[in-house]
């Protein structure tokens, strides 16, 4: 027999099979391993289906190898995260800033402050890990000191870096973004503004509302943490010059993994100059995290972290996450379902609908969602071609929904990163990541009534 594309109805039972799979095999275990075996076994179940498609078998091996190959630039960016984030640890960057932020800080507009924080540094620096990595530990540290709730917190830090990871002209995404539509980037970002700039601002005003109700405290309460932090560490302003460096490289485009290379070797200089560290002890923590013995339960708990071997399970995640990816798209599973899902649309409105749907089922089954941007922009801009709307509504649709997803999905790559940087369960700050929910309203709602959806021009 010939080799065929599945059907609609077969790409369905796919989906539902895998998804199954995933949520029957979730409760089972805890943490990033409970999603292990059934990604496992979705690519097995993938396999299947393209043996029932007559399809060869060497060309599904290669699509799994080629979604595996996809992520390793991910890989290595997390490798150096984890490396960077202990040595950071060990050198006093992250102290540094949990100990001056204590002092800065009031616990009534933490949650506010926070996100704001994030949003800044991430919109400076074009990467969301980079900005959780390190700016959301320090604030997670200052979370548990005033006694704010963590997995707010979490959502917080992860509000305010995903909005410069979509708004950046840094950001891969949004450089990825701009180009499946064929648009300027900067066209881009400002039609992006009408979407996330309402949505962020509601977002701050939730998080002032909820962080009204922390307790007021006394300097005095924090003393143990801050006599902690200083006497581990030699607190100083010189110690935010690694942090200083990499938002300056960041200004000026230097790509990721070479801004964490420098930000790290920065980091290792420091540890050595200013807090007479051996070349050694800096080499063990790059590899095997910091080990905080401060005496302090609190500050031991939140600065034990880091070094390579701490994102082992991200890793795994990420390879089968990427297989998986490979498998469903070299089967035509995801193809056949956002296709199916284009030919139903009849008005504007249904049209964004599509899109945002068509990304989720991606960031849903793959965990990619620069796999979720590339897939459903090459299928839907011709459809907005035909129909006379400007790309950059698209380009604006496939960040709405593909770069905020991504992080909601526990076995997705950004939210088991996001997960083991910050030390909160997915499941836990996910009822906080207003942002990414109240994003696609906006874009839903400018569908259907036609604002900020511009027709196509020649330019």
């Amino acid at each position: 027999m010939e080799e065929r594309s599945p059907t609609f109805s077969e790409a369905v039972i796919t989906v539902v099979i895998i998804a199954g799979t995933i949520i029957v095999c979730l409760p089972l275990q805890s943490g990033l391993q409970a999603v292990f075996l059934p990604l496992t076994l979705g690519v097995g179940i993938a396999g299947v289906l393209n043996r029932y498609l007559h399809r060869p078998w060497g060309d599904f091996q290669r699509g799994v190898i080629e979604g595996v190959s996809k992520v390793s630039i991910a890989m290595l960016i997390l490798l150096l995260i984890g490396a960077l984030v202990g040595v950071w640890i060990q050198v006093g960057v992250i102290p540094t800033l949990i100990h001056y932020g204590l002092r800065i800080l009031s616990p009534s507009f933490f949650l506010p402050g926070a996100f704001l924080v994030c949003l800044i540094i991430s919109l400076v620096m074009g990467t969301s890990y980079g900005t959780i990595g390190t700016v959301g530990i320090a604030l997670i540290g200052m979370a548990v000191a005033f006694g704010v709730h963590v997995p707010a917190t979490a959502g917080a830090v992860l509000c305010g870096a995903y909005f410069g990871d979509k708004m950046s002209p840094l950001s891969d995404t949004t450089n990825v973004a701009a180009a499946m539509g064929e648009a300027d980037i900067f066209r881009h970002i400002r039609s992006m503004m009408y979407t996330t700039v309402p949505a962020a601002v509601i977002t701050f005003v939730l998080f002032c509302f909820a962080g009204q109700h922390a307790r007021s405290m006394d300097i005095t309460q924090l003393q143990p943490m801050l006599e902690g932090i200083g006497n581990h560490w030699n607190i100083s302003l010189f110690n935010i010059f690694p942090i200083v460096l990499m938002l300056g490289m960041a200004l000026r485009r230097v790509g990721t993994l070479l801004l964490l290379f420098i930000s790290f070797l920065a980091g290792a200089v420091w540890a050595v100059v200013f807090q007479n560290a051996s070349l050694a002890s800096v080499f063990i923590t790059a590899t095997t995290g910091y080990q905080c013995e401060s005496g302090v339960a609190s500050v031991d708990q939140v600065l034990t972290r880091g070094g390579i071997t701490s994102m082992q399970a991200v890793i795994i995640l990420i390879l089968l996450a990427g297989a998986l990816g490979g498998a469903m798209k070299v089967t035509g599973v995801l193809e056949v379902l956002v296709e199916g899902l284009a030919r139903w649309i009849r008005s504007t409105g249904a049209l964004i609908v599509a899109v945002l749907v068509s990304s989720y089922l991606v960031i849903l089954f793959t965990g990619n969602q620069v796999l979720a941007i590339i897939l459903v922009g090459q299928v839907f801009l011709p459809v907005f071609r035909e129909r006379g709307i400007d790309s950059v509504v698209l380009t604006r649709s496939l960040e709405d929904s593909g770069t905020l997803a991504a992080p909601l999905v526990p076995w997705g790559v950004a939210g088991g990163v996001c997960s083991e940087l910050l030390g909160v369960p997915t499941i836990e700050y996910l009822p906080y990541m207003w942002f990414a929910f109240l994003v696609p309203v906006f874009s839903v709602v400018y569908g259907y009534t036609g604002f900020a959806v511009w027709k196509a021009t020649n330019d």
